[in-house]
């Protein structure tokens, strides 16, 4: 008995995880690449069905939901993970055949579950014949069900978009979550230039564009894996969305005073202010101390930041420490001239890359994350010296967790005050003055009007003494 591919049973395995345990995808998907022993062309199809499948669950539920006498959600996870399988080669993978899609999803289910076989083919093959007649709700009638269904988004988040966004703008970000994003390139400008990194991938056929709201981007649509890519293991670029380049941009370092990452895993942000620091100081040799300090909570996560910090080259500019961003004490690592927070968030902002966040979150997500972003910030504000600046990112959409929190700080903390970011962010010719809060203190990003991730970023500067 053949069985299904070994690239959709890693998939299934993936989704079945994501599902039930809540795993990263990015992270589940690597394991069973890795415990499925895939090729390469494996490998591209099983990452091609994981993120197909998460991101159109929505329609592809509403879909098989009209051919099945079983509720989809009554089903088991590996069931219907089968199912969503075929469905998904049927509506969007016109390279496989519908015989081989559906054969596979049966083959699929057999793996677990050799009595939902038989239900798995009828419903598919009912699928087949029937899915053109099948009516999606209407959006000049029902905006939030069409959004739900059609553009495949969860409906708690749908409904505070159409809140906050309005019928089109909620229609154009969910729109933008279901494409392709591009990859961007964080040229290490310690290391290179842009021109040089440019140049190397002109020279395999991959052709660049430069970066829409900072200077040192690269936007890429490459095949394969990123670590592939020409310079990479030579420490050139770093992978980063524009949106997450900004808030080094935002922290503004000068080359003079430290600098302190508290939530730094798994270590972009903090590679970042590291390149920034080495060209802004124009040290030729790094100084006795390094002027990045790095924290974070968790050990695989600093470990992540130590890795990173090697391959560019930067490991001397940057310390590592294993701490909760909550309590870190001033009277051990003193305080800085310049504090990131970059905040643990619901991640609203990063759904087109991580389609599996849109369904492990949930409206009671986003109250527990800003008690959790609020202790952080009471933590962070002993850090930040007299004249010190504080900026607080996350890479979520919802006020709660942004400009709420920035008008609760100034609030909680008067001894700080808003610090516009127009001289440090090189985007601002290409932002409009509306675009920003709070005197120029405060930014959200979005994908459907920006092209990058969902970045909210917000900078306030300690009084001294006397003013």
């Amino acid at each position: 008995m053949r069985g299904p591919s070994r690239a959709r049973l890693a998939a299934a395995h993936v989704l079945e995880r994501v599902e039930t345990k809540g795993a990263f995808a990015p992270i589940a998907l690597t394991s069973a690449i890795q415990s499925h022993d895939l090729a390469p062309m494996d490998r591209n199809l099983a990452t091609e069905i994981v993120y197909g499948v998460l991101r159109w669950r929505g329609r592809l539920d509403f879909y098989l939901s009209r051919f099945s006498k079983r509720r989809i959600g009554s089903l088991s996870p590996w069931v219907r993970n089968a199912m969503r399988i075929g469905a998904f080669h049927v509506l969007f993978h016109d390279s496989v055949p519908i015989p081989v899609a559906l054969s596979e999803s049966v083959e699929l289910a057999k793996v677990k579950e050799r009595y939902a076989a038989g239900y798995v083919n009828a419903v598919l093959r009912a699928f087949v014949r029937g899915r053109a007649s099948v009516r999606f709700p209407d959006p000049d009638k029902d905006i939030a069900a069409y959004l739900e269904t059609w553009e495949s988004h969860p409906r708690w988040l749908v409904e505070r978009w159409l809140a906050a966004w309005g019928n089109e703008g909620a229609r154009s970000l969910c729109a933008t979550n279901n494409a392709p994003a591009d990859i961007t390139l964080r040229v290490n400008v310690a290391k290179t230039s842009v021109e040089d990194v440019r140049a190397g991938l002109l020279s395999v056929g991959i052709e660049p564009s430069m970066g829409r709201l900072t200077p040192h981007a690269l936007r890429v649509r490459a095949a394969g894996s990123v670590e592939g890519l020409p310079g990479f293991e030579q420490g050139l670029f770093h992978i980063q969305d524009e949106g997450s380049q900004l808030v080094g941009w935002a922290v503004a370092p000068d080359g003079r005073g430290p600098i302190a990452d508290v939530c730094a895993g798994p270590g972009g942000k903090t590679t970042h202010l590291a390149e920034l620091w080495h060209v802004r100081s124009g040290r030729t040799e790094p100084p006795a101390s390094a002027p990045i300090v790095a924290f974070d909570l968790h050990d695989h996560r600093t470990a992540l930041i130590t890795s990173s910090a090697a391959r560019l080259g930067l490991d001397r500019l940057i310390r590592v420490h294993t701490a909760d961003a909550r309590a870190i004490s001033p009277d051990v690592y003193g305080t800085f001239s310049r504090v990131l927070v970059d905040a643990p968030c619901t991640g609203t902002g990063v759904l087109r890359r991580r389609p599996d966040l849109r369904w492990q979150k949930s409206p009671e997500d986003v109250a527990a994350l800003v008690q959790t972003q609020r202790e952080i910030l009471t933590g962070a504000e002993r850090l930040v010296a007299k004249g010190g600046t504080l900026v607080y990112s996350t890479c979520s959409l919802e006020p709660e967790e942004n400009i709420e929190n920035a008008r609760w700080f100034l609030a909680r903390f008067p001894e700080f005050r808003p610090e516009s970011m127009a001289d440090d962010l090189p985007s601002l010719a290409n932002l409009a003055r509306d675009r920003f809060a709070l005197d120029g203190a405060a930014l959200q990003l979005a994908p459907h009007l920006d092209g990058t991730d969902g970045m909210f970023i917000f900078r306030a500067i300690r009084r001294e003494v006397g003013k």
